[in-house]
C-alpha cells in the first residue's frame, strides 16, 4: 500500500522520459516484437532495433493477447520506466512494501498461458542477485551480466532452466563515431554519485574530483538524478572547485556530449566481474570520446587498449594536465579504435542475436 501510495506520488512531482513504440525498425530484427519491463535506457535503444510495447500493471494482458508478442523482455529494475514497477520486482524493505510482489508473477504467468517464451535479464549483477533472484525463478530464460553469477543462479534455479550470460550492449543509432570535433578542453561525466552505497565507486569518482582540481581540469557532470528531491541528499554530488552540476541530458544526446569534451569519465559500480561493465563506457567508446575509466576485470579483458584506465591520483592528474592541451594522435587513434571494435562486438543486435541462439525466436 505504501508502495503503491510512493508511486503514485512520484507520477505527479516527476516527468518521466517517454520511449516511441511506433518505430519501424529495418535493421535484422526489425520485425521482432518484443513485450517489455525495462527502464528507459533499455527501451529507448530497443525501440530503435526491434518493435515493442511497453508494459505495466495495468496494460499487460491487453497487450500481450492482443498484440501477441514474440518474447516478454524483463529486466531487472528497481522502478521501471515511468516508475510503474516500483517495489514490484526487487526485494524491498517491509517497511515500504509490505507484501511481497504479485502482479509481476501474473504477468509471467499470462505470458506463458499465451504461449510467449519469458526472458528475465539481471543488468545488476552481482551486487543485486539477491534482490531478484524470487522474480527470475518464475522466467523461462535467465541472463545475467556477470558471468560469475551462473553458477549461483543454476543452484536456486529449477535445472531445466537455462541459465546464459548476456552483457551489456549498446545502440548504434545513437552512439556512432563521425570523426573528431573537440570543442571543449573539459571533462565530462554522465550518470549519478551514491553517498551511502556503492562505496568503491564513491572512492573513484572522489578521487578524480580531488585530481581535476589538481590539473585546473573544468569537469562537467549532467547528474541523472537532477530532477529527484533525493538529489539533495543520497545523490548529492560533494562540492569541488573544478566540478560543475548540471541537469541531466536525454540519453540520445550524450553522444554528442562525449564527442565535444576531451575527456569523458567513467566509473564502473563492478569490477570484479569478467563479463560487466557499464552501458556508459560502450556509448563513450562507440562515440569516439577519450574514455577514462576505473580498473575491472572486464576492462582488462576488452577495453583496456581503447581507454586510459586510472590507478591513481597523481596518474589521473598528469593525464588530465596533457589533455587540457588538447588530444594527442594517439588518444584519436586509441578512440577511433575503440568505437570499430564496441560496433562489431557490443550492440544490441549482437545481444539479441545471443538470445535468439538460445531462446529460438
Amino acid at each position: 500500500m505504501i508502495g503503491r501510495a510512493i508511486r503514485a506520488l512520484g507520477a505527479r512531482i516527476y516527468t518521466h522520459p517517454t520511449v516511441s513504440e511506433d518505430g519501424k525498425p529495418t535493421g535484422q530484427f526489425g520485425r521482432l516484437k518484443v513485450a517489455l519491463v525495462s527502464d528507459y535506457f533499455t527501451a529507448d535503444c530497443l525501440s530503435a532495433e526491434c518493435s515493442i510495447r511497453i508494459l505495466n500493471p495495468r496494460n499487460y494482458e491487453e497487450v500481450i493477447s492482443s498484440w501477441k508478442p514474440d518474447l516478454l523482455f524483463v529486466e531487472s529494475v528497481f522502478h521501471g520506466l515511468g516508475g510503474a514497477w516500483r517495489y514490484e520486482l526487487a526485494k524491498q524493505s517491509r517497511l515500504i512494501r509490505l507484501r511481497t510482489p504479485r502482479t509481476i508473477y501474473k504477468l509471467v504467468q499470462f505470458a506463458k498461458d499465451q504461449g510467449v517464451p519469458t526472458v528475465f535479464w539481471n543488468k545488476d549483477d552481482g551486487a543485486y542477485f539477491e534482490h531478484f533472484i524470487d522474480v527470475a525463478k518464475a522466467f523461462d530464460y535467465v541472463f545475467t551480466t556477470d558471468s560469475d553469477c551462473l553458477p549461483r543462479y543454476r543452484a536456486r534455479l529449477n535445472p531445466d532452466v537455462p541459465v546464459n550470460t548476456l552483457s551489456m550492449p549498446y545502440q548504434p543509432a545513437f552512439h556512432h563515431f563521425t570523426g573528431f570535433g573537440f570543442t571543449r578542453k573539459e571533462g565530462c561525466f554522465t550518470g549519478s554519485y551514491y553517498r551511502r552505497i556503492l562505496s568503491e565507486r564513491r572512492r573513484f569518482l572522489d578521487m578524480i574530483f580531488g585530481a581535476c582540481e589538481d590539473a585546473q581540469m573544468h569537469l562537467n557532470a549532467y547528474d541523472r538524478n537532477h530532477d529527484r528531491l533525493s538529489r539533495h541528499l543520497e545523490f548529492r554530488f560533494p562540492r569541488s572547485t573544478h566540478l560543475q552540476v548540471h541537469s541531466q541530458v536525454p540519453h540520445r544526446e550524450t553522444g554528442r556530449i562525449y564527442k565535444e569534451h576531451v575527456m569523458c569519465l567513467n566509473v564502473n559500480s563492478v569490477t570484479d566481474s569478467d563479463t560487466m561493465c557499464s552501458r556508459r563506457l560502450l556509448e563513450i567508446l562507440a562515440s569516439g570520446g577519450i574514455a577514462v575509466t576505473n580498473p575491472g576485470r572486464a576492462v582488462d579483458r576488452y577495453f583496456r587498449d581503447f581507454c586510459h584506465v586510472v590507478h591513481s591520483r597523481e596518474q589521473a592528474s598528469e593525464l588530465f594536465s596533457r589533455l587540457r592541451q588538447g588530444p594527442s594522435a594517439q588518444d584519436c587513434e586509441r578512440a577511433a579504435a575503440g568505437a570499430a571494435y564496441v560496433r562489431q562486438f557490443h550492440t544490441w543486435e549482437h545481444r539479441l542475436q545471443e538470445l535468439a541462439d538460445v531462446v529460438g525466436f
